[in-house]
């Protein structure tokens, strides 16, 4: 069995509806930006997002609420497929 070495740039988004779709579809998203770790979760349309070990920032938001919530006074829409942010997990 080969051992599985995590390349975080086979998991970035190419597009903004990449990353609609898959949160729309239920996937669930672990990311680092600006040296902070968060993740964002979904529930029958309903969102979830949160520091690591820390803290809920938001909760029971719409997706385009989400798209729209600021990391650092940067839309989360306008990083997330840019090269500042490293996809840590991406599961159901």
């Amino acid at each position: 069995m080969k051992n599985y070495e995590y390349n975080p740039d086979d998991h970035k988004f190419k597009t903004l509806g990449e990353f609609k779709f898959y949160l729309n579809t239920g996937w669930n998203l672990g990311f680092e930006y600006n040296g902070v770790e968060y993740g964002i979760e979904g529930h029958n349309n309903s969102f979830e997002i949160w520091i690591y070990n820390e803290r809920f920032l938001a909760e029971d938001i719409t997706l385009e609420q989400t798209l729209d919530f600021e990391f650092d006074g940067v839309k989360l829409k306008d990083f997330i497929t840019t090269d500042d942010v490293v996809i840590i997990e991406r599961h159901i």
